[in-house]
């Protein structure tokens, strides 16, 4: 009996056997692992590339840009124009409500600008609502057209195509008398000055005394060209929304211009907010944004709240803040030691309420992860909690919420109190406050000692 090999032909007997080639290949350990880590650093670049490419479309402002950019086509554009006829038609009430508004803010005495924006941001939902609800003239039909035109999974999202329209109708006649009342503010309590001077001054520190990382390279001299050019039009536009997607463009351009000065292997620059911050301190000195204050406040006051979440509320929080260490910049720099670099999570920063840190405890393995926030001086808990939820990818926010740790011991912060305020008055009593963000149901021993100290 015969047995053969597999592979052998039975067609093929009488004929010398060919012996199979074989190849040999060898992977050792280390190299295995060497190329595993290539591939994982390799698709974690085209993953913070995707993100940082969709940085400037949150959702909501997605739909509103989309709805602008529509130009004259579609649906949106047809009941915008149609909302812009009524506006036009001085005989209608809508017309008349919105010259009549424009009128009385113009002839105010009110000089306040944060109560005269609080006002306009009123008066735009309640128009908007007017229309959506009682509608006028042929509205209501020119809205059933164009739902009928909807395809199945299509909707109209009216809210995004009137925010537009009560944009170029509010915002844009007043936005002259509102810059008025900021200049003339700024002017009197010497703000403007302030943030003049610092930026002359921050200007002849080094990188390092911003508290920017020796292995960060900052923008080239022509990616801050094309950084100054949107803080530009930022500047220029009258519409908040377009005043947002300009920061947000902003935003995005410096972090794919930001490089590491020794990259491995195409490692991808990530950046926190210890890193960004920073950095983005160092672009507005660069620009001479001197309005950059005046910009900052226009957007919290005209734009609609919902829009002050996610990516443009954090990042619009950014320039705030960095407006904030700006104007402090000088008195900081010379409470800190000679040499010494600005600390951006404690001391002087930390104490001019630009900055929070906050400790996040990862249940999964029993560590905390510290995250170094950027507030706006007297921030309420409430809108803390939205930041940290954001950036934390926290799908469940209303079970969450912001504990003060004095001496391991854990408070509950109420939602209209202010973070800086308590941690102020604890660091002042000589204790040291830290604040946390977890499971208001979660059951955690907290160490003695903080992570920063």
């Amino acid at each position: 009996m015969t047995v053969r090999s597999a592979g052998s032909n039975p067609g093929a007997r009488g004929k010398p056997r060919k012996k199979p080639i074989e190849i040999k290949v060898s992977i050792t350990p280390l190299l295995l692992v060497k190329r595993v880590v290539k591939w994982f650093k390799d698709v974690t670049k085209r993953i913070a590339r995707f993100l940082w490419s969709k940085l400037r479309t949150p959702p909501r402002l997605q739909a509103l840009v989309k709805t602008r950019e529509a130009g004259g086509r579609g649906s949106g554009a047809a009941i915008r124009s149609y909302a812009l006829h009524l506006a036009a038609d001085k005989s209608t009430t809508f017309a008349q409500n919105i010259d009549n508004f424009i009128a009385c803010t113009r002839d105010s005495r009110e000089q306040r600008p944060q109560v005269v924006m609080r006002n306009m941001r009123q008066f735009m939902s309640g128009m908007k609502n007017y229309l959506v609800k009682h509608g006028e003239r042929e509205f209501e039909k020119c809205v059933e057209r164009e739902r009928s035109k909807l395809r199945p999974n299509e909707f109209l999202n009216l809210d995004a195509i009137l925010e537009g329209v009560m944009h170029r109708l509010v915002v844009r006649p007043l936005k002259e008398h509102l810059y008025y009342l900021f200049v003339n503010e700024y002017s009197d309590n010497g703000a403007i000055q302030l943030l003049a001077d610092n930026i002359q001054y921050a200007r002849t520190k080094s990188l390092s005394d911003l508290g920017i990382r020796a292995k960060i390279i900052p923008p080239s001299d022509a990616d801050l060209e094309t950084i100054f050019q949107y803080l530009k039009r930022l500047q220029v536009v009258d519409s908040p929304l377009e005043k947002l997607e300009n920061l947000l463009s902003c935003i995005s351009a410096i972090f794919n211009s930001v490089k590491y000065s020794s990259p491995e292997n195409g490692e991808p620059v990530v950046l926190g907010a210890d890193d960004f911050l920073p950095l983005f301190v160092w672009v507005l000195v660069q620009s001479g944004m001197v309005a950059a204050e005046i910009e900052a406040e226009y957007m919290w006051g005209l734009l609609h709240p919902s829009l002050l979440s996610g990516e443009g509320g954090y990042y619009l929080t950014t320039l705030s803040s960095a407006v904030h260490v700006l104007k402090n910049f000088t008195t900081c720099s010379e409470e800190k030691h000679s040499g010494a670099p600005l600390d951006w999570g404690i001391g002087p920063l930390s104490e001019f309420r630009s900055v929070l840190r906050i400790v996040v405890p990862d249940e999964s393995n029993g560590s905390l992860l510290t995250k170094t926030l950027p507030v706006r001086p007297n921030m309420t808990t409430k809108d803390v909690c939205k930041i940290i939820a954001h950036k934390a990818r926290i799908t469940n926010p209303e079970d969450y919420g912001l504990f003060k740790l004095v001496n391991g011991e854990e408070t509950l912060l109420k939602d209209d109190e202010c973070p800086q305020d308590i941690k102020g008055a604890v660091t002042a009593s000589g204790k040291h406050c830290m604040f946390a963000y977890k499971r208001m149901d979660a059951k955690i021993a907290w160490p003695k000692a903080t992570p920063s100290e």
